[in-house]
């Protein structure tokens, strides 16, 4: 069964250029190392919206392996894509270590999460669940997207201890939008998934009026979170 890694990383003031730059270098040349396979460098929005956050990226990978993310994690060729100075708590990467339970729709062409007849047996009552969505927001459905992300994020907001973290992220600005949360169990996901008010309605909205071009929801065990306060 594959392994996934979301890596956070913080670019302090002065180094933002650079962590801008390592998108591009990224582009023209994503990583090339043993047991990596699907993979995405993206960048982030501040409070889930429209304005760009340069002192925040993220990185997505699809393993075959740990001893293979680790390895790379560990090769002077990553070291050049961290803040300098990354041993301090403010610059250190943070990494969930994920295992796929679930996962539908598209990223790409291809579902690059899914766990195949893999499917890991439920999750233990505390343990952490991950969360990911993206989507390609239809040009014609942008503004009537983005008009409702203000809801959607007081909705976020008003979760409280239930969630561990979340964030915004996304390949190009405004078109191509990623959200990806952590919360203390699946039970709390499914609260807010399924019977959250305001919440279903939005979900609702993303069919009614065909907001997607493409779409991929995938749900993880959360096995190691590291770097995280």
């Amino acid at each position: 069964m594959s392994l996934v890694t979301v890596t956070i990383l913080n670019f302090p003031v002065g180094q933002r250029y650079r962590a801008f730059a390592n998108m591009g270098r990224w582009l023209m040349k994503p990583f090339a190392t043993p047991g990596l396979g699907f993979q995405k460098m993206m960048g982030t929005g501040k409070n889930f919206g429209l304005w760009p956050d340069f002192s925040r990226y993220v990185f997505v990978g699809v393993w075959e392996a740990e001893t293979q993310a680790r390895s790379f994690f560990g090769s002077a060729h990553w070291q050049t894509f961290l803040p300098e100075q990354a041993s301090s708590t403010q610059t250190q990467p943070a990494t969930l270590y994920l295992q796929p339970i679930k996962s539908h729709g598209l990223w790409d062409g291809i579902d690059p999460f899914s766990p195949g007849n893999n499917v890991p047996g439920p999750a233990a009552e505390n343990t952490p669940i991950a969360v990911l969505t993206r989507a390609s927001i239809r040009t014609g459905a942008l503004l009537d997207f983005w008009r409702n992300v203000p809801d959607a994020r007081k909705r976020i907001g008003e979760q409280g201890d239930n969630l561990i973290m979340a964030l915004g992220a996304g390949e190009k600005p405004i078109v191509q939008q990623c959200t990806i949360s952590v919360w203390k169990s699946a039970a709390l996901v499914d609260q807010f998934a399924y019977r959250q008010s305001g919440h279903r309605e939005i979900v609702k909205k993303t069919k009614q009026r065909k907001w997607y071009s493409e779409e991929l929801f995938a749900r993880f065990v959360v096995l190691k979170m590291e770097g995280f306060d």
